[in-house]
């Protein structure tokens, strides 16, 4: 007898000593064992082989669906599926999971608990990811008695690939994961789970970034609710590492005649190594990066680029960070940065607050040249001066400081070409410039921004017709400064220049700017009585400007060679030569005082009311006292001071030379003339009074107001014992000879 024959006799001879009854029981429980075990294997594999598994998994399929292609099962609570797709929604996040295979087993006591506990999957082939989009799904209610899901362990060793948005993971992975969520918005962990890759390919859509990688993370988030970490908030109660080493793909830079800024990714041999670790919102002591990439591309000007760009990032008590191009490499793009963070703490609660903590702690030096799209943001530099705009595409040269977070003094930008607009007294000043602004620290460490800008070529127009330019010119030059506080004070002190007081002076020069058209003065002309009717000339300027843009004070300069004028009902022609000195009185009214003014008009020819023409004639105005209303018409009022070859131009204003006396015009001849006046220049009425013009050989003495078309005033001349006067009214004259002084004297005055 074998072997087996005698084990299985002893076996035998027990079960036969067993009583008949305690058999038969024995054989059913067996039997209902049997049965059961087959039942179960049969449901089970009908579940699972059917729709009635899928239907039963996906009851609400507006937030989680599962299917899968068939399986089997052998045993109670394990199963094996094959093709297996799973999908959810939670706010505004799509995510999907597929697999090749997946094997587990689900813990049967705790079911009676409402607990899902899963102890172990195994998945085999997965791939997949996450999405953001559209709008974010209010969460619900929480409420209790919701089942919980627990999966102690979900492990693949054959992960393909993942995605994150545009953001696509290749290569051969692995990974262990666990996570416990309670339903009906109760408390969600995610357990500590590891992940590998190797020949790890990262790309953005179609753009690579990293190829050949090896990547190792480790990641963890403590047990909360939705309310008790809402959001971003999560990052606070997570811990994670990271490492990561691979090739990185090179930076293209291009930059169109626009000046649009377009960044890829392309093909290069670029290295990047990072070991990061975060715990509860802070970067773990021994944290490193090193990312090196090439960088290449062309300007706006269509020119090729190349240079290299590298990144390093250390913690150990504090975080440092440099990122710079290599001195070796010449492009238009550079960078020299070298910022360190007091800390490693980067995440707080509330997390948007986090920002606004971490500039406080950083300091270091920003030194490069990069090419913006908009450098609108250079103007906001400069709050306190609205009138001045900064805009268009251009590369920037920066040295920027920063000290606990604020930008140091002796900061600076300079920028090669940037479009410049400035509004100044109702002109509109505009043109491609070079800027240079910069930052300086004042007596009380405050800072203090300045700007020199300089228009190689710009125009000016009136703010009312910005495309109809009627100045030319080269070189202008704008300059700006901050005042700092103590400056400020000191304006307010008693017989200050409080017209200034604002936080912002500017300086603005220019020289020889071409006037094609004299008519497009004008505007600031009562055209009835003075007027321009052709001619070009120049314009300079030296003038200093508030905050708002209004003049301080300077001096305007008008240039012009045989001009055609229309003067007090004279048509002329004239070479120019105007200094109008300027010194705000009002801030509110625009009102100047332009003591010291001078207007010099030389080789002047005139045609006089009865057809007479006179040339050579020469006359230099200068402003004792006078004030100016800067307005379209301007005013003027005030005292003036003449010199003129002769009397012949004022005679001419009153009278046909056929009119006077044949005495009266011989005083032209009688030589030079100085000449007093009061003037007043208003709107469409321009007022001579107490005009006193002698020699020592003849006196004459005028008064005359010329409003619209309206002509009216008195004029007295005397010489040796010969005197007269005249009266006008509009076309009508009246002569007086006899007691002329007398006649004259009891005329009232015009201005007061």
């Amino acid at each position: 007898m074998n072997s087996a024959a005698k084990d299985a006799g002893p076996a035998r001879q027990a079960w036969q000593r067993l009583p008949p009854r305690v058999r038969t029981w024995v054989a059913r429980i067996a039997l209902a064992l049997a049965l059961l075990y087959a039942l179960y294997v049969i449901a089970g594999n009908v579940f699972i082989n059917t729709p009635l598994g899928e239907w039963v998994a996906n009851r609400k399929p507006e937030k989680f669906q599962i299917e899968w292609g068939g399986g089997y099962t052998f045993w109670p609570g394990r199963a094996t599926v094959h093709d297996v797709k799973m999908k959810g929604h939670v706010a505004r996040t799509y995510w999907s999971v597929n697999a090749e295979k997946a094997s587990g087993r689900v813990a049967i006591w705790p079911l009676l608990r409402k607990t899902v506990r899963v102890p172990e999957v195994v998945a085999e082939g997965v791939t997949g990811g996450a999405q953001m989009k559209g709008e974010r799904t209010p969460p619900p209610q929480a409420r209790p008695g919701g089942w919980v899901l627990q999966f102690d362990r979900i492990r693949t060793d054959s992960i393909r690939g993942g995605y994150f948005g545009d953001l696509v993971l290749e290569g051969q992975g692995r990974a262990e994961v666990g996570f416990y969520k309670q339903l009906r918005g109760g408390a969600l962990e995610l357990m500590p789970s590891t992940a590998h890759f190797d020949n790890a390919r990262l790309k953005s859509g179609k753009e690579e970034l990293l190829r050949d990688g090896r990547i190792d993370a480790r990641f963890a988030i403590a047990r909360h609710t939705r309310a008790q970490a809402p959001g971003i908030r999560k990052l606070l109660l997570t811990d994670a590492a990271l490492e990561l080493d691979g090739k990185a793909s090179a930076i293209k830079v291009d930059v169109d005649p626009q000046g649009k800024v377009t960044l890829t990714n392309v093909p290069g041999e670029g290295k990047a190594q990072v070991k990061l670790g975060l715990a509860r919102g802070e970067v773990m002591p021994g944290s490193r990066v090193r990312w090196n990439v090439p960088v290449s591309g062309r300007d706006a000007t269509g020119a090729m680029h190349r240079s290299a760009l590298d990144v390093a990032l250390d913690v150990d008590r504090d975080m440092h960070l440099v990122a710079r191009t290599p001195a070796q490499h010449t492009g238009r793009v550079s960078l020299d940065a070298d910022l360190m963070v007091r800390g490693t703490k980067i995440l707080l609660a509330p997390p948007h607050e986090s920002l606004r903590e971490l500039l406080p702690r950083s300091s270091g030096h920003v030194v490069g040249r990069w090419h913006f799209a908009s450098l609108r943001w250079l103007g906001r530099m400069f709050s306190d001066a609205p009138w001045l705009a900064l805009d268009g595409s251009g590369l920037v040269d920066a040295d920027v400081r920063v000290v606990d977070g604020k930008v140091a003094g002796g900061s600076r930008v300079t920028v090669p070409e940037v479009d410049a607009i400035a509004h100044v007294m109702g002109n509109r000043i505009s043109g491609r410039a070079s800027a240079d602004a910069r930052l300086d620290a004042g007596p009380n460490d405050e800072l203090l921004p300045s700007l020199d800008l300089r228009m190689q070529r710009f125009n000016v127009a009136a703010d009312d017709a910005p495309s109809q330019p009627y100045i030319e010119g080269n070189d202008l030059q704008l300059s700006l400064k901050t005042l700092s506080g103590v400056e400020r004070e000191a304006m307010r002190q008693p017989g200050a220049m409080r017209e200034l007081g604002n936080a912002l002076k500017a300086h603005l020069t220019f020289a020889n700017a071409k006037v094609p058209d004299l008519r497009a003065y004008n505007r600031y002309l009562p055209n009835e009585h003075i007027r321009f009717d052709g001619g070009s000339g120049t314009l300079s300027g030296d003038l200093t400007l508030d905050g708002a843009g209004v003049i301080g004070q300077g001096t305007l300069g008008v240039d012009a060679k045989a001009a055609r004028m229309h003067l007090a009902g004279l048509a002329l022609r004239t070479d120019m030569d105007t200094d109008l000195r300027l010194r705000r009185a009002d801030i509110k009214r625009r009102n100047f005082t332009i003591d010291g003014s001078r207007v010099s008009l030389n080789n002047v020819s005139f045609t006089e009311p009865g057809g007479e023409s006179r040339s050579g004639w020469w006359t230099r105005i200068d402003l004792d006292r006078a004030h100016m209303d800067w307005d379209k018409p301007i005013s003027i009022n005030g005292r003036v001071r003449v010199a003129m070859k002769d009397v012949g131009f004022l005679l001419s204003m009153f009278s046909k030379q056929r009119d006077y006396p044949k005495w009266v015009f011989k005083l032209i001849g009688s030589g030079q003339a100085q000449v007093s006046a009061k003037v007043q220049w208003s709107g469409d009425t321009l007022t001579l009074d107490n005009v006193q013009a002698d020699n020592q050989r003849y006196q004459v003495k005028a008064r005359l107001r010329l409003h619209g078309k309206s002509r009216t005033g008195s004029l007295y001349a005397h010489w040796g014992v010969l005197s007269t006067a005249v009266a006008v009214n509009n076309g009508n004259r009246d002569f007086h000879v006899m007691h002329a002084r007398e006649w004259y004297d009891a005329q009232p005055a015009l201005l007061r």
